[in-house]
């Protein structure tokens, strides 16, 4: 089997390669590459952040529409949904709307960040995850949803805890696919 005149030339251009003298790039080209690589090992937490929480309030806002409170879309007037609410106690309940809220979103982020972005956030997620929890539960409030203030409190609780499984269970996800 012959070689073709491409192959030819691909050999006699790598031996060129090889036998050149070797010359290293001037400073600012060092410079340069150093930057772009710092850049995008780490970004800009604020635009992660924003990113993430962009992602998050969506999801968020779209379980709304199975939220019977609102007397949106879907979960206006759900028996299943209901008899859910009857059958629990209020703690047991506001504790699994909190999870229901936000585990979509947080999954959803753990998946549109990169790599880079979700080590960027991962050094500061629970403390971003409980403002979360809170700042959505008092929108929720502010918005007007009948609040029973104690019971409700596990609304916060099961938020850090959906933001956490959501966002940890894609991550492992994540990884485990890479590997």
């Amino acid at each position: 089997m012959g070689e073709t005149k491409s192959e030819q030339a691909l050999l006699k251009e790598f031996a060129e390669f090889i036998d050149a003298k070797p010359t290293a790039p001037g400073e600012p080209a060092d410079e340069a590459i150093l930057r772009m690589v710092g850049k995008d090992l780490r970004p800009a937490r604020w635009k992660v952040y924003t990113k993430f929480t962009l992602v998050e309030v969506t999801a968020g806002l779209l379980t709304l529409t199975i939220c019977p409170q609102f007397g949106l879309g879907f979960g206006r007037h759900n028996q299943f949904l209901h008899a859910l609410h009857l059958a629990t106690s209020p703690a047991v309940f506001y504790l699994l709307c909190g999870l229901i809220f936000v585990t979509l979103g947080a999954a959803l982020g753990g998946l549109v960040l990169k790599r880079d972005e979700i080590r960027s956030f991962c050094n500061n997620d629970n403390l971003y995850f409980a403002g979360y929890s809170i700042l959505a539960y008092l929108t929720l409030v502010v918005l007007g949803v009948e609040v029973f203030v104690f019971s409700s409190l596990t609304w916060m609780l099961g938020a850090m805890l959906g933001n956490l499984f959501g966002f940890g269970a894609v991550i492992r996800l994540r990884q485990a696919m890479i590997r």
